[in-house]
């Protein structure tokens, strides 16, 4: 069986789970053929409706998004990274990094601000900060998007392209080591934007695929979850040997990821219709509501 997987611009703790799956032969030994697709764009939407990606790597607000925005019939696949403290683990990290000079000590104090993003989409950067945006009374219309890769937004900062990213871990803390700025999450009450956003605990990635690819081979799938769900309870044990296999797989170097490690999200092993799962994709639908990106209410049961 062979599997067309979305290739991610960014190295971040929830792709461990795939790139130490691929390292140990996790993947052959289920009969399945893994094989890596450039996104061609952004979210890469078009390459799931094109049937040009198999199983594609985003937040969960993207996984409804496709689905009420873009009409993808989109399927819960596997959980990647979780944040808060859920089943004895607990992780967390701030997101928003105000450049110094940039004066945030109030939510109002971000319009007029050019903020980055990844993408303007719904995914968790762009519906996390709307959602507080609408909750605090900031009028988001005066912000200016930015979007970039996550790991652009350190130059860009330093570049004095942008006044603020909604970025993620290690890159945040690669900001803040620069010396380019601090975190400001705080000013919305909470330590963190998935905290903030949908309380705790918060799945911030998943891998997800297109129902009707899906159902033409549903083993495939169950067995990718299985997989992916065997990653992650090695990795838990090996936390060093999940980081060996990603730096591998990727050919980077990830001193800084390995030093944070799985301080700021951790992993869990869920099963493909897990209730827990269920409860976090309303969460992420009612912030999507609350950010005005979606306009009725979501049953989230669809998704799984």
């Amino acid at each position: 069986m062979k599997l067309k997987i979305d290739h991610h611009p960014d190295p971040m703790i929830g792709m461990m789970p795939m790139f130490y799956a691929l390292d140990a032969g996790l993947f052959e030994k289920r009969g399945i053929e893994p094989e890596f697709v450039q996104r061609t764009n952004v979210q890469a939407i078009e390459d799931m409706r094109g049937g040009r990606m198999d199983l594609s790597f985003s937040g969960p607000t993207l996984t409804i998004m496709a689905r009420e925005r873009f009409g993808l019939n989109t399927k819960f696949v596997s959980a990647a990274a979780l944040r808060g403290a859920y089943n004895g683990r607990q992780a967390d990290f701030n997101n928003i990094v105000a450049a110094h000079g940039v004066e945030i000590t109030q939510p109002s104090d971000f319009e007029g601000k050019r903020l980055g993003v990844f993408a303007l989409d719904g995914g968790i950067t762009h519906s996390g900060p709307l959602y507080l945006f609408n909750k605090h009374g900031v009028d988001a219309a005066t912000i200016q998007w930015r979007t970039m890769p996550f790991h652009r937004m350190a130059d860009a900062m330093s570049a004095g392209e942008i006044d603020i990213a909604v970025n993620v871990e290690p890159f945040v803390t690669m900001m803040t080591r620069r010396g380019l700025g601090r975190t400001v999450d705080d000013v919305f009450g909470c330590g963190s934007l998935a905290m903030a956003t949908t309380g705790n605990p918060s799945l911030v990635s998943n891998w997800w695929a297109v129902r009707e690819t899906f159902d033409a081979n549903p083993a495939l799938f169950v067995e990718t979850n299985a997989v992916l769900n065997e990653a992650i309870n090695q990795i838990c044990a090996d936390p060093e040997a999940g980081l060996d296999a990603m730096s591998r797989q990727t050919g980077q170097k990830l001193e800084l990821l390995r030093e944070i490690g799985l301080r700021t999200s951790f992993l869990h092993a869920c099963a493909m219709d897990a209730p827990e799962i269920r409860e976090m994709y309303e969460r992420w639908a009612r912030v999507l509501r609350g950010a005005g990106l979606i306009e009725r209410d979501v049953d989230s049961s669809v998704f799984f």
